[in-house]
């Protein structure tokens, strides 16, 4: 009876190291299977049966019952869910899942898990698997929202999806503004005043040592400038003379008769110069200069130097209306001043401007506009659709751009505008949240579903139905429906599969020992058998 306690031993051994081997064949036929999960085999002891009694014998201490093991059986066969490598396939279907969580798919009103993404769309736009089970989410409205929840759908993309047009609200502009772009009018005297031996006049030479001064001047002589202006009318500014005076004194009371905002004369190399406060096109000029009083002076006529130019930057905008039609706004920025610049908004195909097509735009002495900047106005698409507001900045919107006035060159240019024609879907993606967002071909994205990422209490409790998918079953709890933006450390990598998790090394170790184990338990057998046969020779 012992020896066939032995034989079954060996027997329920081999089976079990069979049963190893089994499993270590599957994972390594399943080394390059996409999501795969390598299994690992648990043994536990059959019963054990007593052998002699257990009692006492006379004063000595009560006796553990002898016992003899009768084999051994598979206690568990486990998954090891530890994550696979990420192969690049750059096939924007294909995703692999970084982190918890598996991908949901459904058949024949079933829903399972795999952590295998191999995915494609079909005729009718369903993303499924390769075996075409519908891959599961939360498909968007119109408007691109998506809801998640615990009731999940089958992701279907319409690829003859149209992006409606939306209309223009927000411009935004910045770049610099050339601040030297305009100059002013200058003029100046056709020769230099000289002193005495010809040599040129300083701003500190007395106005009597001038050659200039044919009679010398004496206290209370008046010189007249008579002067037209920026604007055409004519002004006569007066300078009473007192002993001592220099040219400089003469130039400085000129000027704060005439004022800054008219223009400024100065002496530069012996000639006097005057130079219009307005920058652009200027009507100043300086007409005559009389004495009234004893003295004589001949003073030089002026000449016009340089004519002001009135610098301007012209920006071009696409606008679209509520039907996607596109208008081409002009935006015209002139130089008023220094730190002040003019702006005129015009359309191109003279579309009617109802309000504020017109304004300045005012920079400090940094050359940073002062204020937000923005530009209002509305008008008339001509096409059918509504009256249009246009909001046009031109500030800092929180990122640091915006528009300068530097002495530099001008590099306006529109940053960007909200508005869009209709569009076409031409592609489409899935983003780390597990968004599947469509590419259309007017520039604009939009969500159209988002997948589902299901996971259990208990992984290790999931059952196996073959294809690389589990089921939920009473030991894993209740499957739990979520997105990889809700669930911790869940990323969704598209173009990338995860890679089978089988170890070789590890799976050759263990055949290894596997091989020896069953060989061991089969040499079991075979002794016993040949206790056996010496048994039966017994009786010859």
């Amino acid at each position: 009876m012992s020896l066939m306690r032995s034989m079954n031993s060996g027997v329920s051994g081999m089976r079990s190291f069979q049963t190893k081997m089994d499993v270590i064949g599957n994972n390594i036929a399943n080394v390059e299977t996409a999501g795969f999960k390598s299994a690992s085999v648990t043994f536990t002891e059959l019963i054990n049966q007593k052998v002699g009694g257990s009692g006492q014998g006379g004063n000595s201490a009560p006796q553990s019952g002898n016992q003899v093991g009768l084999g051994v059986r598979v206690a568990s066969i486990t998954r090891n869910f530890e994550q696979g490598a990420f192969q690049t396939t750059n096939r924007s279907t294909d995703m692999a899942i970084e982190g918890q969580g598996f991908f949901m798919v459904k058949e024949s009103n079933l829903n399972y898990l795999t952590r295998a993404g191999n995915f494609s769309f079909n005729k009718n736009g369903n993303l499924v698997d390769n075996a075409g089970r519908f891959v599961q989410g939360f498909n968007a409205d119109r408007l691109g929202n998506v809801t998640p929840g615990t009731a999940t759908e089958n992701v279907r993309i319409n690829f003859d999806a149209v992006f409606p047009p939306q209309a223009t609200s927000n411009i935004r502009i910045a770049g610099n503004l050339n601040g030297n772009t305009s100059t002013a009018r200058i003029l100046a005297s056709q020769g230099a005043y000289t002193t005495a031996g010809g040599a040129i006049a300083r701003s500190d030479t007395d106005l009597n040592a001038l050659n200039q001064v044919t009679s010398p001047l004496q206290n209370g002589d008046v010189i007249s400038f008579e002067l037209t202006l920026n604007d055409g009318s004519n002004q006569s500014v007066g300078f009473t003379y007192t002993d001592g005076a220099t040219l400089q004194d003469l130039i400085d009371g000129i000027n704060a008769g005439m004022g800054a905002e008219e223009g400024r004369f100065s002496l530069v190399d012996g000639m006097l110069t005057l130079r219009s406060g307005q920058l652009g096109q200027s009507s100043l000029a300086l007409n005559m200069v009389s004495v009234t009083g004893a003295g004589q002076v001949q003073f030089p006529g002026m000449q016009t130097v340089s004519e002001g130019v009135t610098g301007t930057q012209t920006i071009s905008a696409t606008v679209y209306d509520s039907l996607g039609k596109t208008h081409t706004l002009i935006i015209e920025l002139t130089q008023l001043a220094p730190g002040t610049w003019n702006y005129e908004a015009r359309f191109v195909d003279g579309e009617e401007i109802t309000s504020a097509g017109t304004g300045t735009l005012e920079f400090d002495e940094n050359g940073v506009i002062v204020g937000e900047g923005n530009i209002e106005l509305s008008f008339n698409p001509g096409t059918g659709g509504p009256a249009q507001n246009l909001s046009i900045s031109f500030g800092d919107n929180g990122d640091g751009i915006q528009t300068t006035q530097f002495y530099n060159s001008s590099s306006m240019r529109v940053q960007s505008q909200d508005g869009y024609a209709q569009g076409e879907l031409v592609d489409v993606y899935v983003n780390g949240d597990g968004n599947v967002i469509g590419v259309f071909d007017n520039g604009s994205n939009r969500n159209l579903a988002q997948l589902a990422v299901g996971n259990v209490a208990n992984i290790n409790g999931l059952e196996t139905v073959g294809n690389g998918m589990f089921r939920a079953t009473g030991a894993s709890g209740d499957m739990v429906v979520s997105t990889a933006a809700n669930l911790n450390n869940s990323t969704i990598y598209a173009g990338v599969l995860e890679g089978s998790n089988v170890d070789l090394a590890k799976e050759f170790t263990d055949m290894i020992t596997a091989q020896r184990a069953y060989q061991s338990n089969a040499r079991v057998i075979r002794t016993a058998d040949e206790m056996l046969n010496e048994l039966v020779n017994l009786k010859r």
